[in-house]
């Protein structure tokens, strides 16, 4: 398996593997991982910005491609999982 590879499944598969962690404890949970993967994706975005302009673009790519997927993933899947939550006071 090559490095580029390997960097884009720790960076995607991590950040899912913890918001499903956190998901299983409670339906608030769903909220927080949900934030929680919404400010992954931004740091990961910028990071990966950073890295391809200052010369490491094998991270950098790796980065950006990691947003993509959790940005598909995960947000996809704490929305559908939201949308179908009765939440008491949000109406």
């Amino acid at each position: 398996m090559n490095e580029f590879l390997k960097k884009t499944l720790y960076y995607s598969l991590i950040p899912l593997g913890l918001a499903l962690l956190i998901c299983i404890t409670g339906d608030m949970a769903i909220l927080f991982a949900g934030m929680m993967l919404l400010f992954v994706v931004g740091g990961y975005f910028l990071a990966g910005l950073i890295m391809i302009l200052t010369g490491r673009e094998q991270t950098g790519k790796a980065l950006l491609l990691s947003c993509g997927i959790i940005l598909l993933v995960g947000l996809s899947t704490c929305g559908i999982i939201l949308s179908n939550l009765k939440l008491g006071g949000m109406h």
